[in-house]
C-alpha cells in the first residue's frame, strides 16, 4: 500500500502541471454541455482552476505539501502600497477607457452616490467567487511551477496561454460581452501584471486576487451599459491598449529586476523592485 502511494506521489509530481491543466480544464468546462438545454446557464464553473490546484498539491506532496500551498492565501501583511495598487490601477484604467468611448460618442454616465456600494459588493462577490479560485490557480500553482526552469517574464505569458482558452466557454455563449482580440491582448497583459505583483509581493494571493476582483468588478461597472455599440469596442482596445503599455513598463522599467522570480515556496530569487511606498 505504501509503495502505491509513493509510486502515485512520485507520477503526479512528475506530471503535475500537466495533470493540473487537464485537471481545471475538466471541471471548469464540466457543465458547458448544459449550457445546451439551459442556455441562460452559466458555461464555465470558475472554481476548476482552485480545485485542481488542491488536488494536485495533494496528490504531489501529501498533506504538508497541501497546508504549505494554501499558505499563500495568508500573506496578507505586505506594504500597503501594494494594496492601492490592487485597487487603484483596476480602477483607473477601466475608467479611461469609459472615458475613451465617451470621447467616441457614448453618453456619459450618470452615476449615483449608492453606485460606490454596489462596486464594493460586487468586489466582495468576485473575491469569493472569482478571485480566490482562479488566482489559487493560476498564480498560486501554475505560475511558480512554471518559474522553476523559466523566467518570470516567459512564465506569466505561459500562463496567458493556458487562461486565454480556458475562457471559451464564456466566449462561445455570449460573444459580444468580451471582443475575442483585445480580450486576448487583455488577458496577456494582466498576465505579466498579476506575475509581477504576486512575485514582487513575495507570493501575496490576497493582493492578487484582490487586484483580479477590482479589475473584474469595476470592468463591469464601466463597460456593461455600452454592450452592443460601437463604442464598447474602443473601450475594449482602450483597456487592452493600457494594459499592455502597463505591462511593458514594468517589464523594461526598472530593466529585469521589476518582474522577479519567486520559487515555489514563494520565496523570491534574484534582485526584488521595492514595493510602492505607503
Amino acid at each position: 500500500m505504501t509503495t502505491d502511494k509513493h509510486r502515485v506521489r512520485g507520477w503526479a509530481a512528475r506530471h503535475e502541471i500537466v495533470l493540473y491543466l487537464v485537471l481545471a480544464y475538466a471541471v471548469s468546462w464540466c457543465i458547458w454541455p448544459l449550457v445546451l438545454l439551459n442556455p441562460g446557464s452559466s458555461p464555465l464553473v470558475p472554481f476548476g482552476p482552485g480545485l485542481a490546484a488542491v488536488l494536485v498539491a495533494f496528490l504531489a506532496g501529501g498533506r504538508r505539501e497541501l497546508i504549505n500551498f494554501l499558505r499563500q492565501l495568508w500573506r496578507w501583511r505586505v506594504n500597503f502600497g501594494w494594496y492601492a495598487v490592487a485597487l487603484g490601477v483596476p480602477f483607473a484604467v477601466p475608467g479611461l477607457a469609459r472615458l475613451a468611448a465617451v470621447m467616441a460618442g457614448a453618453p456619459a454616465p450618470s452615476w449615483e452616490p449608492s453606485d460606490a456600494l454596489q462596486v464594493a459588493s460586487s468586489i466582495a462577490v468576485t473575491i469569493v467567487i472569482v478571485g480566490i479560485f482562479e488566482e489559487l490557480g493560476w498564480r498560486g500553482f501554475l505560475l511558480p511551477r512554471l518559474q522553476v526552469t523559466r523566467n518570470a517574464l516567459a512564465s506569466a505569458l505561459m500562463v496567458a496561454l493556458v487562461w486565454l482558452p480556458w475562457h471559451l466557454p464564456e466566449l462561445v455563449s455570449d460573444p459580444g460581452q468580451r471582443p475575442l482580440v483585445p480580450f486576448a491582448v487583455y488577458i496577456g497583459a494582466l498576465s505579466v501584471i498579476l506575475a509581477w505583483l504576486y512575485n514582487c509581493t513575495r507570493g501575496s494571493l490576497p493582493v492578487v486576487i484582490l487586484f483580479h476582483a477590482a479589475f473584474n468588478s469595476f470592468t463591469q461597472f464601466f463597460l456593461a451599459e455600452l454592450q452592443g455599440g460601437d463604442q464598447y469596442l474602443v473601450a475594449w482596445w482602450t483597456l487592452a491598449g493600457l494594459g499592455a503599455l502597463l505591462a511593458v513598463a514594468i517589464t523594461v522599467y526598472p530593466g529585469h529586476h521589476s518582474l522577479v522570480t519567486v520559487d515555489e515556496r514563494g520565496g523570491v530569487t534574484g534582485s526584488t523592485a521595492g514595493p510602492p511606498p505607503s
